[in-house]
């Protein structure tokens, strides 16, 4: 006789409360990561990590343009990609979230979100993966054009990453309605897939890692997120949400196709 599987794990807890200082333990390391990406690259912290691992870092006068004491186009960008992860993170934190948010968990997923930032700046700056181009552009948007590989992660960063925005803030507005109390919720972004925050977040990860490590980087990091959310991270929230909304909610999934991103999956 087999043994019955093991449930699958749940990352985020359903209760609602308020938790002070576990919000606060993750707003305080989500800004935090913002001061680390720039470190790394702006302190050379990273080029000598690449250094010290047998690696070898793009030129240095190719990251620090020390005559205007400023990045170079490209590692601003990258800069500015933890930043927008950090911005969002912390306003779903204080306006979206109502679930209990314990001090440990709090910490695991800041921590997460930062190890992955980290490896995306490490790649960034070693020359095998980094996608720094070989001349300089005028601005910013003229460098994100001119290099295709950049124009696509970046397209994919602020596509995924307004698409978890917007749904998740849609669904906040049903939710506040006192005439959608006990109802869930498959409109806006979720008529579109039953999860397609979750999608979002996936994609706005591929598209960071397309930028700052290229095609390959991009496909693991898509990968493996994809196959998390489809595997653990959806079934473990269509269970809860079945057995909270009931037949509700199964009309919902019965009227919604996909699950995770649209005309994918």
């Amino acid at each position: 006789m087999s043994d019955p599987p093991k449930p699958l794990h749940d990352n985020v807890s359903r209760t609602k409360s308020s938790s002070p200082l576990g919000r606060a333990v993750f707003i305080g390391l989500r800004a935090a990561d913002v001061w680390w990406q720039y470190s790394l690259l702006s302190q050379g912290w990273a080029s000598q990590l690449i250094t010290k691992l047998g690696g070898s870092p793009v030129v240095a006068g190719d990251v620090w343009a020390t005559s205007s004491s400023s990045l170079h186009l490209y590692y601003h960008l990258v800069s500015l990609l933890s930043v927008g992860s950090s911005i969002k993170q912390i306003a779903t934190m204080l306006l979206v979230s109502e679930q209990e948010t314990p001090v440990g968990s709090a910490a695991l997923i800041a921590f997460f979100n930062t190890a992955f930032n980290t490896i995306n700046t490490l790649l960034a700056i070693w020359a095998r993966t980094s996608q720094a181009p070989a001349s300089t552009s005028r601005t910013l948007w003229h460098f994100i054009l001119a290099n295709p590989t950049v124009t696509v992660g970046f397209s994919a960063y602020l596509v995924g990453i307004l698409t978890e925005a917007v749904s998740e803030f849609q669904r906040r507005a049903f939710k506040k309605d006192p005439a959608n109390k006990g109802k869930p919720y498959g409109g806006g972004l979720f008529s579109l897939a039953t999860n397609i925050n979750y999608g979002g977040y996936t994609v706005w990860r591929a598209g960071y890692a397309m930028v700052t490590g290229g095609w390959p980087w991009a496909a693991t990091t898509f990968g493996f997120f994809f196959w998390d959310f489809a595997v653990r991270g959806v079934p473990v929230l269509d269970e809860y949400l079945v057995g909270r909304y009931g037949q509700a909610y199964e009309e919902i999934k019965a009227r919604v196709r996909y699950r995770l991103i649209p005309w994918v999956y």
